[in-house]
């Protein structure tokens, strides 16, 4: 290090200039850098959907996915295959290495599904990569002409939104689809001898548009287009149809129009209902691609649709704005970064007493930030909760190196009569070593957290780096930028001799007394360390993965009995409105309805009493009817809360067995709701058996009758119709009413290739069974999952209560099962923090043995790491803070600084014991001299992470960092004051002199 001190010490102009391009370089990185909520994460997994119209669950796994499964499964990369048949469509969620590159593992799947046959009437597939919170922009559009408000929204907003760079998907809610429906009425049919295929065939002939060729006259060259096309429902119901003579008629068949044997109606069928407050209502959601500015992209959006010129009576409403959140949390969070500056200053300036060598000591504190900026601007990362996460919990260590120098400097430039550049050098390069190991033994606790495997991992990365790059560049500055100013601007101090003050007295007594009482100080210790550990061990601590922001936005999910239709499920949100409406704190309300399922989103004020409301709801909701589930969770953050059970065995009814074994026992676990199973409920469908001499005797196949069925039952598109000026598909399907039964559907006539009505009846047997509504596998094998949800703070009692209560279950024979979800995601995250723990250890020990040459001393120094967790725990405690991923960083902080404390210790001890003091008096001539700027640097942390410790809005960082590092580093300086020099006494034999180390200076 002398070479790089004595170059800033002679280089002032150099120095000078870095410091300007530093400033400059960091204000400019930082205002460039993108904005958003979370890191962008790349999250392993690949989604793809394929309609299959009509089919039902084993026809879906059968047709699509187990040739589908067989194909993907040799893709590299990709881990494992879930897969899901079920009515009308399958889908597949493929899990891949967090290392593959999801464009290259979209465009591997893309090729093996145009590899594989798929069936004639499987739709195109929709492939998509899952993303972390992409949801940046949703607005509500109402007004009384619902129609125009649809026409509004389809062509003039979303294409507005979506020229809006780095929009990925825009989806709509509550648009409704208009199409022209020919619902022909089967006596009709039966009456005058017709089929749905002769229908077809006359309505499609009377609407074409096609080119005949050119007309050649002695003069030019005319194209030739015949053009009769159906523009209006008039025109459908005007077409004329042949019918065949009714009974007594010999000759004449009736003349007949369309209109005379069908309703021709131009409308929408109910599949999604959207209100906004009460009122129908259109919503538009707009999904980023990831790693975009949101702030910019939102603010760009907005523009947009300002710009738009809307009709009369149109109203819009934000539902939801990510840019305010990313704002509030990026200023907030700028906010205790700057508060935490204010305080380190503050507690320098109150130890050193001089303004002069403050500023000098808190330089460290912009210079080290403004670095950062430009490395992390550099690195591709934005500015984001991590990111700023890191820079808040490095304020308080980057100062450090620094104190500890200019304390250095300071102690003896105030007691020296000669005083030069010199002196000032070498008062730095005396601790050069001692912050050097520090810091890089601090950058070693940190460096492992950038290597993490899995999500957790990736998503921890920005901020370990934030750290390694603050400390790195804090040591350069302590041992440059300090040095130099401390010759330019503290030489002229006021001559004062070195005297202890009464907190060094007090110290050096506590001290002797310890060393003299070596074992009963360090019983003292381990007992407050085993009565610390005892509060977690007793549950008045829970566990948790990450912490849960205050929600004041609310989904209430509700699950209809299968078959349910969109307008049942609209009859059920609509009571769950009212009752959300009785609450006043309740600003804003959204519901949606579909087949099966709905939802009700609510917004509360900011200062209402949400635990209050939840629960009120939640009674209130216990006594509506009509719903088979309704759950309340409150949304914000990403500390999920569901847990998931995949329950594998070697036939269906086993699984089917095992699955319902374990449904039922975790009914009994308090902290658990909305327990269900994959296997619950079954279909009601209709089966048709067909004979197949019976379908060669009328010359007819399956696919045939199929085909006519799904026209007859489902309605098919036969042709477009130019309705208001809009291509509008015509849908043909039989008018059953509400008197459709299995009896009529026998009745249809099919026809076959020689035109002759075949009844249903007569192909082969149809009958009405129930069928389970889906079937899952998991590579390859079938599977069944049980879902909750986990309703406790405490997700770690409640999950372990989950495990060992399916352990203690005798499942059948050949079941068994894993867990996914949040739960696993815990699991994985705290193993996988707690390896990163030990390795920070091992190279903290490595980088300690490599700076001080021997190995017992880094055992030491390593001593006083398990005494930080009696404040670390105490601290969760009073505070009410689980312990969660958060915590577990606040613990790899805690190391890095409980170790420097203990080297900048035992650095001073070394070198009075080289020059010939006896082991006791150089511990308590070290503990007196490097009491002061160890009580700095800690009191400086503190200072630093207390803002974030008192503030509500610290994200997922959370105060439980700042909780964790302010009690734990006040019990760990306490203790490494006394339990470092006890053991240090206790177990390094004392050294024989070998000569005193000569000096020029006085230390």
């Amino acid at each position: 290090m002398r070479p790089i001190i004595r170059f800033s010490m002679k280089n002032t102009a150099a120095i000078l200039l870095i410091i300007i391009v530093l400033i400059g370089g960091g204000l400019y990185a930082a205002g460039n850098m993108k904005m958003e909520m979370y890191p962008d994460v790349d999250i392993p997994y690949m989604h793809v959907t394929i309609v299959y119209p009509g089919a039902s669950p084993e026809q879906s796994m059968r047709d699509i996915g187990e040739p589908l499964e067989k194909a993907i499964a040799n893709i590299d990369g990709v881990n494992n295959i879930y897969t899901w048949g079920k009515p009308n469509r399958f889908q597949a969620v493929l899990k891949t290495n967090m290392s593959a590159n999801m464009e290259d593992i979209e465009q591997e799947v893309r090729n093996a599904i145009a590899k594989t046959k798929l069936p004639d009437t499987a739709r195109e597939p929709i492939i998509s990569s899952e993303k972390m919170d992409p949801e940046v922009y949703e607005v509500a559009f109402y007004a009384p002409d619902q129609e125009q408000l649809q026409h509004f929204v389809e062509e003039t907003v979303i294409p507005a939104v979506r020229s809006v760079e780095g929009v990925d998907t825009v989806e709509t809610s509550g648009v409704l689809d208009k199409r022209v429906y020919v619902r022909v009425k089967p006596e009709s049919l039966a009456k005058y001898g017709l089929t749905l295929d002769m229908v077809q065939q006359l309505i499609t002939a009377n609407n074409i548009s096609v080119p005949i060729g050119d007309l050649r006259t002695g003069e030019q060259i005319l194209p030739l287009r015949i053009s009769e096309t159906l523009q209006s429902i008039e025109d459908i119901e005007s077409i004329r149809l042949s019918a065949k003579p009714a009974p007594g008629q010999a000759e004449r068949a009736p003349q007949l129009k369309l209109g005379d044997i069908a309703e021709v109606v131009h409308e929408s069928v109910t599949t999604n209902v959207t209100r906004l407050n009460g009122k129908p209502a259109i919503s538009v959601m707009v999904l980023s691609k990831g790693g975009e500015d949101v702030v910019a992209m939102v603010e760009e959006i907005k523009e947009q649709l300002g710009g738009l010129n809307y009709p009369p009576d149109m109203k819009r409403e934000e539902l939801h704005d990510q840019s305010v959140e990313v704002e509030k949390s990026v200023y907030s969070m700028l906010r205790e970064v700057l508060i935490g500056a204010c305080m380190a200053v503050l507690v320098t300036l109150l130890f050193l007493r001089n303004f002069r060598s403050t500023v000098i000591a808190v330089i460290s504190i912009p210079l080290s930030m403004f670095a950062s900026f430009i490395v992390l601007q550099y690195l591709g990362y934005t500015l984001n909760m991590m990111t700023l996460a890191g820079i808040a919990v490095a304020i308080g260590r980057v100062v450090d190196d620094s104190i500890v120098v200019i304390e250095n400097i300071f102690r003896r430039v105030r007691s020296a009569q000669n005083r030069d550049g010199e002196l000032v050098e070498h008062a730095t390069h005396e601790v050069a070593s001692a912050i050097t190991s520090s810091t890089l033994t601090t950058v070693a606790v940190f460096l492992p957290l950038a290597f993490v495997p899995g999500i957790v991992g990736k998503f921890f990365v920005p901020l370990a780096w934030t750290i390694v790059v603050s400390l790195l560049f804090s040591l350069l500055v302590a041992v440059t930028v300090v040095p130099l100013m401390s010759r330019l601007f503290l030489l002229k101090l006021k001559h004062a001799e070195p005297q202890e003050n009464g907190v060094q007295r007090l110290y050096r007594r506590v001290l002797r007394w310890a060393l003299g009482h070596r074992l009963a100080t360090l019983a003292i210790a381990i007992l407050l360390l085993l009565g610390s550990a005892s509060i977690p061990a007793a549950g008045l601590i829970g566990f948790n993965f990450l912490p849960s922001e205050k929600a004041t936005t609310f989904n209430v999910t509700i699950g209809m009995p299968i078959g349910s239709t969109a307008s049942n499920t609209d009859k059920v949100a609509a009571k769950l409105e009212e009752e959300i409406k009785s609450y006043p704190e309740v600003i804003q309300i959204v519901a949606s309805a579909s087949n099966e399922t709905g939802r009700v989103s609510f917004k509360v004020e900011e200062d209402a009493d949400t635990k209050r409301i939840v629960d009120g709801l939640q009674k209130k909701f216990a006594n509506v009817s009509g719903a088979k589930s309704i759950t309340i969770v409150g949304t914000g953050g990403i500390g999920g809360s569901n847990l998931s059970i995949i329950v594998n065995g070697t036939s269906r009814d086993s699984i089917a067995q095992g699955a319902e074994q374990i449904t039922q026992a975790l009914q009994k676990i308090e902290g658990l709701a909305n327990i269900r199973s994959s296997a619950e409920g079954e279909k009601p469908e209709v089966v048709i058996g067909f004979d197949p001499d019976k379908l060669a005797e009328h010359a007819l196949t399956p696919a045939q009758v199929a085909m006519s069925l799904r026209t007859m039952v489902e309605g098919n598109t036969i042709t477009q119709a130019d309705i208001n000026n809009k291509p509008t598909d015509v849908i043909l399907q039989l008018d059953t009413g509400n008197t459709a039964s299995v009896e009529l559907l026998k009745k249809q006539s099919i026809l076959n290739g020689q035109g002759q009505a075949v009844a249903l009846q007569e192909l082969g047997e149809v009958k009405e069974m129930r069928n389970s509504t889906q079937v899952a596998r998991l590579d390859q094998k079938e599977y069944l999952e049980v879902y909750a949800t986990i309703t406790d703070e405490n997700t770690s009692k409640v999950s372990s209560q989950v495990f060992s209560t399916i352990d203690s279950l005798k499942l059948p024979e050949g079941v068994t099962w894993s867990n996914e979800g949040a739960a696993k995601e815990m699991n994985e995250g705290f193993i996988n923090m707690g390896i990163a723990l030990l390795i920070s250890i091992v190279l903290v020990y490595f980088v300690m043995l490599l700076a001080f040459g021997e190995a017992l001393l880094p055992l030491v120094i390593l001593a006083a790491i398990p005494f930080s967790i009696i404040g670390a725990i105490t601290g969760l405690y009073l505070v009410g803070e689980p312990i969660g991923m958060p915590a577990m960083i606040g613990l790899l902080m805690l190391n890095g600084i409980v170790v420097t404390n203990a080297i900048v210790l035992l650095d001073r001890v070394k070198r009075n014991e080289r020059r010939g003091m006896e082991k006791g008096e150089a511990l308590l001539e070290a503990g007196a001299t490097r009491l002061r700027p160890i009580l700095m640097t800690a009191i400086a942390t503190i200072g630093a992470l207390m803002p974030l410790a008192l503030s509500a809005e610290a994200g997922l960082v959370s105060r439980a960092l700042a909780v964790v590092v302010i009690g734990g580093l006040t019990s760990s300086t306490l203790l490494t004051l006394v339990i470092v020099p006890v053991i240090y006494h206790l177990l390094l034999p004392a050294r024989k002199q070998k000569g005193i180390e000569q000096q020029t200076h006085a230390a």
